[in-house]
């Protein structure tokens, strides 16, 4: 039953990522880094692996983030200028 938890945290947080970034422009940039959202779902991600977090929901949530960035044609870190 875990991963069905699991697979339906990544659905929703990846419709929920999308119609937000859709809809508002919420940007962590500076002028030469871009931290896009699916970068920011990894760090997220590295700190729960070492935190030892096993929530499925939580970890769907967070994929569901990154999948959803990955799925775009800009996500470089470095901006272009």
């Amino acid at each position: 039953m875990e991963f069905a938890y699991y697979s339906l945290s990544i659905i929703a947080a990846f419709v929920f990522t999308r119609w937000v970034t859709e809809n508002f422009k919420f940007h962590v940039r500076n002028e030469s880094i871009w931290l896009h959202h699916w970068i920011i779902a990894a760090i997220i991600m590295v700190v729960m692996l070492v935190m030892k977090f096993e929530s499925e929901i939580a970890w769907g949530l967070v994929t569901g983030i990154a999948l959803e960035g990955l799925g775009r044609k800009n996500w470089s870190i470095l901006r272009k200028k």
